[in-house]
């Protein structure tokens, strides 16, 4: 496992506890809030400096030049928690946990586009890193649900198996355990965003293929060692939607309780992606007040084509930011967020499916009358029509599929052509299926692989 970045441990021995409650006691010195590492993240970024700068040479001259709010003789104290840092590292690595930062490669795109200045510093994974930008149905629910909910939990996350889409979700008992082993169980992948000890919940026996396979990630933005708490709880709601291009409430209580938080948070006020609810009384009440507050009814997929075109309308933001990853990677270490993208977003997902249906022409205007017919200029006279605009989306995703198209003269297995394009396994399966979906390939069996579709002479 791949030790810490230089600017991921500046970040570790600023704000994390690094151990405690495992034998070791943590550092005395109180580590920096999320709120303390912002304004000290916003004064280095404005400095043109890195974290990683903290540690090394230039650690004396930046200390020296912090204005008094940031108390750098606590700053200090903190970075030269060195020994401590080491034995943390090698503590969690031992458990196949591993640390990323908001400057690393691997940190997941949609919490800095998302969340941007409030996407955690730090995130704790144990699993497979690929699926944070992985397509992703977001599914949560009450612990106490009926079975009944629960079947259709799981049979929602079977499913999402067959359609190659992720489930994020809590990991915690009842509906989110349920959905995301249904997940697991059919072949397909998840990510649990957990409230409670991450050391704790990798260990547990359910999970242990699943890790080993690569078809699971167990992540958290707390030490691995934090104990739940309530507000734990509620503060991972936004990292589950922001990693989701859609999301399904199973049930919920109407006023109380971390799902009705986390809903209404995502309908009010985050708007992250659409957020459906299941059309069943024995939920609670909470579903039909989450309609009333701009929920929407869950469709009810009955096909993995189904699920797919239900999140389609953000699968082209995935695939761009795949193919350009220095647009989102790159620029500064501490954040890697364009300057543009710090504006109120509105609904991406609502913004995203209206353009695509104008692109293919499913958005009509009223049905032509006789009088608007004859009124109309003959062809010969009517004034050039220039070509509509494509959205860059369109563009970009026209663009993937010839350059997939490119390689599949010859068939391709998946493993192949991820290797050939430089990106996820999971990406590579999603353009190829749209590219059969299309008829512009053919999947090929024993052993699975893909080829371009010839035309028909």
């Amino acid at each position: 496992m791949p030790a810490p970045s230089a600017n991921t441990q500046a970040v570790l021995l600023l704000t994390s506890p690094l151990l405690q409650e495992g034998g070791m006691a943590a550092s005395k010195e109180p580590v920096l809030s999320a709120a303390e590492y912002a304004q000290l993240a916003a004064y280095l970024q404005q400095e043109r400096v890195q974290p990683a700068d903290l540690i090394n040479g230039s650690r004396d001259t930046l200390l020296n030049t912090l204005s008094a709010s940031f108390a750098a003789e606590r700053l200090n104290r903190l970075l030269s928690r060195g020994f401590q840092l080491s034995q943390a590292v090698e503590h969690w690595a031992n458990r196949s946990i591993s640390v990323i930062g908001r400057a690393d490669a691997a940190y997941p795109r949609r919490f800095k586009q998302r969340l941007k200045r409030a996407a955690p510093p730090l995130l704790y994974a144990c699993g497979n890193l690929e699926l944070l930008n992985a397509p992703a149905l977001a599914v949560v629910g009450s612990r106490n649900t009926a079975e009944a909910l629960l079947q259709q939990a799981e049979a929602v996350g079977a499913l999402a198996a067959a359609a190659g889409v992720v489930i994020a979700s809590g990991a915690a008992k009842g509906v989110d355990e349920t959905a995301m082993l249904g997940s697991l169980a059919a072949g397909g992948c998840a990510i649990g965003v957990v409230a409670d000890s991450l050391e704790k919940i990798s260990a547990r026996p359910i999970w242990r293929q699943a890790l080993l396979d690569g078809r699971l990630l167990l992540l958290s933005s707390d030490a691995p060692s934090s104990r739940f708490q309530v507000w734990r709880a509620m503060g991972r709601n936004k990292l589950i939607y922001a990693l989701a291009d859609a999301a399904l409430v199973v049930s919920a209580a109407r006023g109380e309780g971390g799902t009705w938080a986390g809903a209404t948070e995502q309908l009010q006020n985050l708007r992250f992606c659409p957020v459906h609810v299941l059309s069943d009384p024995r939920g609670g009440p909470g579903l039909v007040a989450l309609v009333e507050l701009g929920a929407r009814r869950w469709p009810e997929p009955a096909s993995a084509d189904a699920l797919q075109a239900l999140l389609r309308d953000t699968e082209q933001r995935s695939a761009a930011a795949v193919m350009a990853p220095e647009q989102v990677q790159q620029g500064s270490l501490l954040d890697s967020i364009p300057p543009e993208q710090d504006q109120p977003s509105q609904d991406p997902c609502r913004e995203t499916n209206n353009q695509r249906d104008n692109d293919a022409g499913l958005v009509s205007g009223p049905e032509p009358t006789a009088e608007s017919i004859a009124a109309s200029p003959s062809p010969e006279s009517a004034p050039p029509v220039e070509p509509q605009a494509q959205s860059p989306a369109a563009a970009l995703a026209a663009f993937v599929d010839e350059l997939l198209l490119s390689c599949l003269h010859d068939p391709r297995s998946i493993d192949e052509l991820a290797v050939l394009l430089d990106v996820s396994k999971m990406e590579v399966r999603r353009w190829c299926l749209r590219l059969v979906e299309q008829g512009r390939a053919r999947k090929l069996a024993k052993p699975l692989r893909y080829v371009r579709q010839q035309p028909p002479r």
